[in-house]
């Protein structure tokens, strides 16, 4: 029986023909096979057939599914070493090759050649034979020798395990096919839709249809001479000479619709021509050209929804990218704020899923195999504990981090310490720890059993239909069960090669591939790459993201035996491994049978700049199409700039309210704010934005993060000052810090450092604690060293003093002072670093700085009234006379404080220039930083919660801090 070559264009039908031959076959009592390249494919094509009543004894599969009948039909029985099992033992082969590094790439790359030299049937020996002769010739080379080692080695572990390798079985039961043709019972086979055919499928078809005499159909899109197919030819090359009939057909312009014939077609006859006449497009190209990646989409969805309201069905259109996993998100995104209904077939890491995520961080929970603390991190251990159903109280889990975070316990061991102080043992992890010390096996088994429980546990006592998600966590279920079950099997053969403790086995399971979402579906626009859409057609297509190096891609060269490394064994000692290939032809090639496929519309998009506004170039491929169009093609564009507002495919929608009004109305919480007893530092907040403040102050959103280290350093250099000066008062009747007294005051200050620090831990991280001491101490030693060489005629007389303190605020100590009313219902709180006085009682007010010390004169444009506020508080509540008030700082190359000074005091201090004043001068800017406080209380009475984006961020420039509560634009 002959084997039949089928060629044309795309728009020749082959199609037909195909499944025309396959009728036959079905007629004349055979049970034919249909091979095409995706599952998708294969669901189509039998439901075409099913709508001709031929379905019945047709078997549509994929080329894998092939090879498995040829595997059965041959009665071959040894087991096969599956994908996880072949990394694993190039990776160990791999670490002992002192010339190769292992690496993912490197471990990809030795992964095809092996398959490659399985595949050609050559048996280590030749490829020694064939190095030897390379090496006569070209001299030694030591990566050579490794690849030789590594094949040699490789073989020799299949052996030794009783295994075989993928393209080994399928070598095999392909020659023993050749060798007892009978088996495979004539059954006839058919290959559609592959544009390019490997060496195993061009094996097949010549065993098949030479050596077993079935009939074999092949058709193969292709027309001698054409630039298109020039990236096809040397498929062509060694398929013709196989083929005991040859059939050619033409290009059929009934193909494409009536309104869109001319142009599309001649496209298909003429992309990548020279010297051909330009037409209309008719509308049926176009262009589209997005400002970024989203502003492409969008005009995208806008035209796919156009279509579906116009009424064409979802799943003629489709939607093309490069690589659309790449895109994932934002393609679902875009689509899903448009309305569009479409299907993403796309491959997730195993990490990605919620139960893949949780048994990883599981694993990485367990003990190092050297008995040391386990690697993993915080986030393990709540990847674990978040997994939909462990928990009855997933608030437990947040609960968790939050306490983590604030106590710098990022450790796995750390965090489960932290979790069970509050709560049940986490036994699990133990478990898996003693399964680790009963073998490989013994973990692997308990594994697969707490992956089954973690998929059941959130559906427990229901008969749900999985959907959505659920689909996906179960693809996620079966791929992880199907790896755990590969290493079992491998256990039992060779342990040397499964993970011997969990966060090995972590890092194994992390990178099983899952596919995720559906298959193009009947009511979904199918978003999918060019390469699955070789064997369907549609009516509209979009063809996205033609950006250069994308579409057509880079040639990538082979890390081992690149191609004219592979030229040279051929020449030197006769084997030849693949072929050389033409990259841009093949990506010509995939180009033309992308824009081939649709009958009615296609439109060809791509960006000018990514979302960041950096420029990107368009495709090649662009110009190539514009060539065989006039110039309205170019002109008729549509653009979208970067960051349009419009929303793909559906009105503008109205500005989004803020989440909190201008200004409050609800009066309980306007009567808690006007009955409000301020601090200094709450007024400044207001100062700075009303809408921080409230989020802050009332919302209180819970921290995440470990207290700042400059805020703990700050609290921790102020109680160590306040110990050192109060101590200094025990030991010698005065505060008062001179030359004589600095020794005492060092001492005094070391011992206060460290009797505070359990306070106030210096950083969350243990290695930066010891630098972090060294530092505060330095500062505070220089402070006091300045402190006792300036002459000062105060004393320091009170130290922490609080007023309108509540006993269960702050330190848990009532304060004996009031509040200060400094305006008609306007309280304040606070609690001042120091206070000097002098025999006339006078006084001075200090505020500690870490650094930075505002100057007086932009105390109430920048809203630091805390230090005038203090001076009249003192005055009020102190009955002295205050005739300065300064900011300290701690640190920094000038340590003088910076503040008001009266000129007409009998105070003198060296400060800085300027800070000096006339009292008429002082009392007026104090009179109007208390003016300026009454003011942020008068708002805040009226519930003006107002957002200040200039002032709201510390960061240079501004910024909101909290922009999804506050929704404001900068």
């Amino acid at each position: 029986m002959p084997i039949t070559l089928i060629t044309g264009p795309a728009n020749a039908g082959k199609a037909q023909v195909v499944l025309d031959a396959v009728r036959r076959d079905l007629a004349h009592g055979g049970e034919p096979l249909l091979i095409v390249p995706t599952r998708a494919d294969a669901e189509h094509y039998l439901r075409e057939l099913a709508g001709a009543a031929a379905a019945m004894g047709v078997r549509v599969q994929r080329f894998d599914g092939l090879i498995e009948e040829a595997v059965r039909r041959a009665g071959l029985s040894e087991p096969v070493l599956g994908r996880l099992g072949r990394e694993r033992l190039i990776a160990t082969l791999l670490q002992r090759e002192p010339d190769l590094r292992l690496s993912p790439g490197l471990l990809k790359a030795v992964g095809a050649l092996m398959a490659e030299l399985q595949v050609r049937r050559v048996s280590p020996a030749r490829l020694t034979q064939a190095f030897a002769s390379w090496s006569a010739e070209d001299g030694p080379s030591s990566s050579r020798d490794g690849i030789r080692r590594l094949f040699s080695e490789y073989n020799r572990a299949l052996e030794r395990m009783g295994r075989l390798d993928g393209e080994q079985r399928a070598v095999r039961a392909l020659d023993q096919l050749r060798r007892k043709p009978a088996i495979w019972g004539g059954t006839p086979v058919a290959f559609y839709g592959f544009d390019d055919l490997s060496a195993l499928q061009i094996d097949a078809i010549d065993t098949l249809g030479r050596a077993v005499e079935t009939a074999v159909t092949v058709s193969l899109t292709y027309e001698p001479g054409r630039v298109a197919f020039a990236g096809r030819a040397s498929t062509f090359a060694q398929l013709r000479p196989l083929a005991d009939e040859h059939r050619e057909l033409e290009a059929r312009a009934d193909y494409y619709s009536p309104l869109a014939r001319v142009p599309l077609a001649h496209l298909e006859r003429s992309l990548f021509e020279t010297g051909g006449e330009r037409v209309d497009p008719l509308d049926a190209v176009r262009l589209r050209e997005g400002g970024g990646e989203r502003a492409e989409l969008e005009l995208v969805a806008r035209d796919v929804g156009e279509l579906l309201r116009e009424g064409m069905p979802a799943q003629e259109i489709a939607v093309v990218m490069r690589s659309p996993e790449v895109s994932a998100d934002l393609i679902e995104e875009v689509f899903a704020t448009a309305a569009i209904p479409f299907v993403l077939e796309r491959r997730r890491q195993f990490g990605d899923t919620a139960i893949g995520r949780a048994v990883i961080g599981l694993l990485r929970c367990l003990p190092s195999a050297d008995g040391g603390p386990p690697v993993g991190a915080l986030g393990d251990l709540l990847a674990w504990l978040r997994a939909p159903g462990l928990l009855e109280r997933p608030e437990l889990a947040d609960a968790l981090e939050i306490r983590a975070r604030r106590a710098g316990a990022l450790g796995a061991d750390r965090a489960r310490a932290l979790w069970e102080e509050r709560n049940w043992s986490l036994d699990t992890i133990d478990q898996l720890a003693q399964a680790v010390q009963r073998g490989s096996g013994a973990l692997i088994e308990r594994v697969s059993r707490e992956l089954q429980w973690l998929f059941a546990a959130p559906r427990r006592a229901g008969a749900s239909v999985l959907a959505g998600d659920e689909l996906d966590e179960a693809r996620a279920l079966a791929a992880g069960r199907s790896a755990l079950a590969e290493l079992r099997e491998l256990a039992r053969s060779s342990p040397e090669l499964v993970p011997a403790d969990g966060p090995e086995l972590a890092g194994w399971l992390e990178g099983i591939e899952v596919f995720s979402g559906q298959r193009p579906t009947e009511g979904a626009v199918a978003v999918l790459d060019p390469l699955a859409l070789r064997a369907r057609r549609v009516k509209a297509l979009f063809v996205c993201a033609l950006q250069e190096g994308v579409f057509p891609a880079r040639a990538r060269p082979e890390p081992l035996l690149a191609e004219e490394e592979r030229r040279r064994l051929a020449e030197t000692s006769g084997l030849r491994l693949g072929e050389q290939k033409d990259a841009l032809a093949a990506e010509r090639y995939l180009l033309y049978a992308a824009v081939s496929r649709p009958e009615v519309l296609l439109v060809l998009s791509w960006h000018v700049a990514d979302d960041d506004g950096n420029p990107r170039a368009r495709s090649l491929f662009v110009d190539d199409v514009c060539d065989l169009f006039d110039e309205t093609l170019g002109s008729e564009r549509v653009r979208r700039p970067l960051g349009a507002a419009e929303r793909s495919g559906v009105p503008d929608p109205k500005p989004a309210e803020p989440v909190l009004p201008a200004r409050l109305s609800e009066e309980r919480v306007l009567q808690a704010l006007r009955g409000r007893l301020w601090s200094a530092s709450s007024l400044e907040g207001w100062i700075r934005c009303p809408m921080r403040w409230f989020v802050m102050n009332v919302l209180r959103p819970g921290a995440f993060d470990p207290e700042p280290e400059p805020l703990v350093r700050g609290g921790l250099a102020h109680a160590a000052l306040n110990d050192t000066f109060e101590g200094l008062r025990a030991e010698t009747g005065s505060a008062r810090l001179t030359g004589p007294r600095l020794p005492l005051a060092l001492d005094l200050l070391q011992a206060a450092l460290e009797r505070n620090e359990a306070e106030f831990p210096l950083s969350v991280t243990p290695e930066r604690r010891p630098g972090a001491r060294r530092r505060l101490r330095a500062d505070l030693e220089r402070y006091l060293a300045r402190t006792a060489e300036v002459e000062n005629p105060l004393e320091p007389k009170f130290l922490e003093v609080g007023f309108g303190i509540d006993a269960d605020a702050e330190r848990g100590e009532e304060s004996i002072l009031p509040a200060f009313e400094f305006a008609s219902g306007s309280r304040l709180r606070g609690r001042i670093d120091r206070i000097d006085v002098n025999d006339a009682r006078e006084a001075v007010v200090y505020d500690y700085k870490a650094s930075f010390a505002p100057a007086p004169g932009k105390w109430v444009s920048e809203g630091k009234l805390q230090v005038a506020l203090y001076m009249r508080a003192v005055e009020e509540l102190l009955g002295l006379r205050v005739v300065g008030g300064f900011y300290q700082p701690l640190s920094g190359a000038d340590l003088r404080p910076r503040g008001l000074l009266d000129a007409d005091s009998d105070v003198e201090l060296n400060c800085v220039r300027g800070d000096i004043r006339e009292d008429s001068g002082i009392q007026e800017l104090l009179d109007e930083a208390i003016a300026t406080a009454a003011e942020a209380v008068a708002q805040a009475g009226r519930g003006e919660i107002e957002a200040r984006p200039d002032t709201c961020s510390f960061r240079k420039g501004g910024g909101c801090e909290f922009p999804t509560i506050c929704r404001c634009e900068r």
